[in-house]
């Protein structure tokens, strides 16, 4: 194991599942603590009068528990960080196998080998190599969280920190004796909130169907509120990183269930569009460090774009993942298995999904460019499923494109600009973004000569 410096964000997040509500007091007497801590201390005596979730940082096994606590007893987790040195999983010190891949989605050729490196170092028994450090929670608030959840004695669980920032929620992978497997979802901000009960809300709404080659999950028992969602993974999977016409089909399941033709003013894409771009054009403020002359540009970018769009043609609109990517679905050769549904809309321009994929997978996955999304585009708008449904519901390709712009470039943009410290990949996107909108722009030129 590595002993690494921890970051302030990690032992928050830990504070807000394990002892939420509560002030945290953290022991570093060696600086282990990277960010920006207001106060730390190099020992600790505790206050009869008050309750505190205390971190002691000065061991290399990092320790956790209430400022009352009378009881020694605890659980070792271990834990794999990100390339950044942040957590991004912990589990059991006690695990015999490698729980923590049934989080993992492995879309690359690099994800698979640490899928297979990782699998063969458990069942030899050393997982403990393949972690970068460890800590210990008082086992009260390990029961506490368990009793909260719905989490029976003989179930195992594996923690997934999830991406920071407004939309931020730990999942928690359940497995029980007879290996079968359920995911948890706990939001940490209000908007996380929101989206765990929405895709609760999509996922009840849409099992009633039954679907010939689109699979999602099912939602077992509420606990106290929250419930779990079944593991949608198939036995046997094959590549889903490139739009094929399983894919095409299951998006087409969706617009046969629900579709209809309304005016772009008259969309639930355009309201969020609309909010959107009025506050990036009228009340942009920079928090952070992304680059102001990239963002001014990108803002300029949409204004011109906005002021294309004739609003009163009439387009289809269907239902929409909202997220439809490579690493939120398997696929077999029979059935495309989607999760996350969290973004899931109703009365979204059809192809959204399909636009989606190729610059979240050539862009974020790939790291290539948008002159790699524009192939990867035109490639898919050829296959005979796709040419069949822009035929059917008359979809104007084009106009569907910069709408799809116009929603997702001002709904990062603005999640972008309201995180702290945004990722690089933010960057990656803002660059392909901003070639993309001034390709539409030549194009609605060039038409319109």
């Amino acid at each position: 194991m590595k002993n690494s410096k921890l970051s302030l964000t990690d032992l928050s997040l830990l504070r807000d599942l394990f002892a939420p509500g509560l002030e945290m007091i953290i022991i570093d007497p060696f600086e282990r603590v990277v960010e920006n801590v207001e106060e730390s201390i190099e020992s600790f005596q505790p206050d009869e009068n008050s309750l505190n979730f205390v971190i002691d940082v000065s061991q290399y096994s990092f320790s956790c528990f209430l400022s009352n606590a009378q009881d020694d007893s605890c659980t070792s987790f271990d834990f794999i960080n990100n390339a950044d040195g942040t957590i991004r999983w912990f589990y059991n010190s006690n695990c015999k196998e490698a729980m923590h891949l049934s989080l993992y989605n492995s879309t690359s050729i690099k994800s698979k080998i640490y899928v297979s490196v990782s699998r063969i170092v458990w069942r030899l028994g050393q997982g403990n190599l393949l972690s970068s450090g460890r800590f210990e929670m008082q086992q009260f608030l390990v029961n506490e969280v368990k009793a909260k959840y719905g989490i029976e004695e003989h179930e195992i669980c594996t923690f997934f920190t999830g991406t920071r920032g407004a939309t931020r929620k730990i999942v928690v992978d359940v497995t029980s004796e007879d290996g079968i497997c359920a995911f948890i979802k706990i939001p940490l901000t209000e908007t996380a909130e929101k989206l765990v009960k929405n895709e609760m809300d999509m996922v009840k709404s849409l099992n009633k169907f039954d679907f010939t080659t689109l699979s999602l999950p099912k939602i077992s028992k509420h606990i106290n509120g929250h419930a779990r969602l079944s593991d949608v993974k198939p036995a046997f999977t094959i590549s889903a990183d490139k739009i094929a016409a399983i894919h095409a089909s299951a998006v087409g399941e969706l617009y046969a269930l629900s579709h209809e033709r309304k005016a772009i003013t008259e969309t639930e894409a355009w309201s969020v569009i609309n909010g959107n771009v009025h506050y990036l054009f009228n009340e942009l403020e920079y928090r952070n460090n992304l680059d102001p002359s990239k963002m001014d540009a990108l803002v300029k970018g949409l204004k011109q774009l906005y002021s294309t769009i004739s609003l009163g043609e009439a387009i289809p609109v269907s239902v929409s993942h909202g997220d439809f990517t490579p690493w939120n679905m398997y696929c077999d050769d029979q059935r495309l298995y989607v999760y996350d549904w969290e973004m899931a809309r109703n009365g979204i321009p059809m192809l959204f999904d399909l636009f989606h994929f190729s610059y979240q997978s050539v862009i974020l996955q790939q790291q290539k460019s948008y002159k790699e999304v524009k192939i990867n585009i035109n490639e898919w708008l050829k296959q005979p499923i796709v040419m069949h449904m822009i035929q059917k519901y008359r979809i104007n390709v084009q106009l569907h494109h910069a709408l799809y712009l116009l929603f997702n470039v001002s709904f990062y943009l603005r999640q972008y600009l309201n995180e702290k410290e945004p990722l690089m990949q933010s960057d990656w996107m803002m660059d392909a973004w901003m070639l993309a909108i001034e390709d539409c722009l030549t194009t609605v030129k060039v038409n319109s000569k």
